[in-house]
This record gives C-alpha cells, structure tokens and sequence, in this order.
C-alpha cells in the first residue's frame, strides 16, 4: 500500500517548510527525534560531571563516553534488523523506556558508590540499547511527511539536530548547578518521553524476515562513505575548536565563536535548502561535499581569524544539505522492509567518521588533523560520483501511511 502523499495537489513545492508545520504528525516525529538525540547529545559532559562529583576523577566517565559510543555502533545495525523484522514503532516505543531505564540504574549505580565496571557495564547497556533509536525514527519519516516533503523534512531534522548539538552540553552545564545528578534524571525523562512521540498508526508493520546481513553494504557504500566524511571532517572543526582558537590567541570564548559560527550556518543552510522541493542529485552531493572541502581547508590553514570564520560558515552552510540529499539517496537504494537497518548503517558510519576525526587530533598535528578531513571529503565526492552516477536519484515508495 502506498503513502498518501501530503503534499500532492496542495502547491507545497513552492511552500517552503510550511506543509511540515502544519502536520500534526510531522511535528509529532520531530519531538521524538530531537527528545531520542537529547541525551546523547548531553552524554559526554553529564557522565564526567557525575563521576566527577561522586569519585573525584574525570576518568570513570571518559570511559563510560567511549563505551556509550562503542556499544551504539556495534549494536545498531542489528537493533535495526530487528526493528524492520518486528515493526519499527512499537520496539521503538519499548527501547526508549528502557533506555530510561538504563540512564537511571547508571545513576543508582554511582550513587551507589559501586565499582566503575558496573558504571562501564550500565554505558555499555544504554549503548546497545540507544544503537538503532535513530536509523528507526527515520525510517518512519517517509510514512509521515510523504516523498514530496521528505528532502525538506530531513533539512528541517538536521537545522533542530544542531540546535540539540549545541544545547544538550549547555543544558548539562546549567542543570550541573543544581546538582550532578539532574542531568542524568532529565536524560532519563527525554529518553522515556520520546516514546510517547514516535508515529503510530500502521508504520513499520515488520516483515518478520530480514535479509542477509551484508546486502544493504554495496548499494550504501557510496552514500555511507560521504556521511562518513562529513562527521570526520566537522569533528576536525568542533573537537579542535579550541586549538584552532589557540592560534589567534583566543580561548574557549573564540573557540565558542567557531562552533557557534559553523552551527548557525547549518541551521540556514538547511533553512535555505528546505524551501523548495529537490532530488536526491548525485551532482549537487559532489559539490556540496566540495565545497565542505573546501571551508574545512580553509579553516585549517587560514592566515587569520576572519577568514576562519568564513571557512566554518562555508563547511556549516553545506552540512544540512548534504545530510538530506544522502538520507533521501540512500532510502531510495534501500528496500522498505531493511530501511531502519539501512538508516542505522548510516548513523553508524557518520559516527565512526567523528571519532576518527577525534581519535586523530591526540595523536597528529592540527594541521594534519584538518588536512585529513578534507582529503576525506574529497574522496567521498570521489566515491559517490563514480558509484552512484547511474543509480536511480528518486526515492523508494513508502508502504504504508502513518
């Protein structure tokens, strides 16, 4: 059965993002989107804040961090095998509380004075459990918005995804003056009430099959690498921020600019691009991804602070663009019945490309850091043009309507 396109008949492809602001289950999936991303947005500083206060070292949370992200990518895609095989809402609905759930044993467990291993182990478990939360939630937007709106709806997801980047670590630093438990409790709250907003109705049926493991692989490749290269090369911007501020003789005040500068500009790109209707083009991702090429370099060797600034807005005004034309790309290469799996291999990639870029800046120069994720990006405009170009650019049809 195919989707009721909502946007058919009605003029939307002149309306901007309006249609989506009028779409009760729309705003419904966007609530539950941004209330799953909260806590992992907050994760990072809440965990060391906590430890922090309860043992007096930083380092029990660093390693909750890194276990947190491990257990999410090794978990994800067969969280999303799961979802397309049972039906994606209702499992969803359950793994939400359960992250919960988890977020509050952790606290008990710290209250608890336990030994960091149940710490690190309670991580690992809200990890494994959070893997596929978000390659399911977009594998529903299609059933909710249509395919005539789904490009300017993932623009739309990606300028709010930039507002929880940037608000969950502001949100822990303001509730940690409560005290350091809060944020762990509002993270617990977010996770169990994003199930109340995850679409109903008769999206993600479930298949009660899934295909082999690794098919999903060579048609996503192209697609999985351009994402890769797009969390690799922001992490060489975000996670440097404050080295690259170090060079001008800023601080974390300067280096608050940077990242306030790239994020704004992938809010208005992504502003700008959901004003009109657009294909998934092969073409227009080989430029985006040059031109985020090209704001990365510019930000790595720039001969002032000015011109950094230029090159974080230019990288920052392609981010949200480039995340919907690779999330409606890929959905078109992915069967209905594997898209939460599909999705999940996307996250997965674009979270790997973020570490890398991370894991480089301990062990390399600034230079070099920011070098290598624009070679990166290059590569992936590589790959997509000579994998992609003669692969169909019009999405999948959705089965059913939400």
């Amino acid at each position: 059965m195919t989707a009721k396109d909502p946007a058919a008949g009605t003029g939307a492809a002149r309306l901007g993002p309006w249609p989506l602001l009028r779409n009760r289950a729309c705003l419904q999936w966007y609530a539950g989107a941004q209330l799953t991303r909260l806590p992992i947005a907050m994760a990072p500083l809440a965990f060391t804040a906590l430890t922090a206060a309860v043992t007096g070292s930083y380092t029990t949370g660093a390693a909750m961090v890194s276990a947190i992200m491990i257990a999410e990518v090794v978990c994800a895609v067969p969280v999303g095998r799961l979802l397309d095989r049972f039906g994606i809402a209702r499992p969803l609905r359950v793994l939400l509380v359960f992250c919960g759930a988890a977020y509050l044993g952790l606290l008990a467990a710290a209250l608890g004075d336990l030994p960091p291993v149940v710490l690190i182990a309670t991580a690992v478990l809200v990890g494994a459990l959070g893997g596929g939360l978000l390659g399911g939630l977009r594998a529903l937007l299609t059933t909710v918005v249509g395919e005539s709106l789904l490009a300017r709806a993932v623009a739309v997801n990606a300028m709010l995804v930039e507002g929880v980047i940037v608000g969950g670590p502001l949100l822990v630093a303001l509730l940690t003056q409560i005290s350091a438990t809060t944020p762990i409790l509002i993270m617990a709250v977010a996770s169990a009430a994003a199930a109340l907003f995850v679409p109903g109705g008769r999206a993600g049926a479930g298949t009660g099959r899934a295909g082999p493991a690794g098919a999903l692989v060579k048609p996503l490749f192209g697609w999985a690498f351009g994402v890769f290269a797009l969390g690799h090369l922001l992490s060489t911007i975000e996670v440097a921020a404050l080295p690259l501020a170090d060079r001008y003789g800023g601080g974390t005040g300067l280096a608050s600019i940077l990242v306030a500068t790239l994020c704004a500009a992938a809010i208005g790109g992504g502003a700008v691009y959901s004003l009109r209707d657009r294909r998934a083009s092969v073409v227009l991702a080989v430029v985006l991804l040059l031109v985020l090429a090209g704001g990365g370099l510019t930000v790595t060797l720039a001969p002032s602070l000015p011109v950094m600034l230029v090159g974080a807005a230019a990288a920052g005004l392609c981010t949200a663009p480039f995340s919907a034309v690779s999330s409606v790309a890929a959905e078109s290469r992915v069967p209905p019945t594997r898209r939460a799996e599909g999705f999940a291999l996307l996250n997965t990639a674009q979270g790997l490309g973020f570490g890398v870029g991370a894991s480089t800046l301990s062990v390399l120069p600034l230079s070099a850091v920011g070098l290598l994720g624009c070679a990166s990006a290059l590569l992936a405009a590589l790959v997509i043009a000579t994998t992609q170009a003669r692969e169909p650019d019009t999405p999948g049809t959705p089965e059913t309507p939400c």
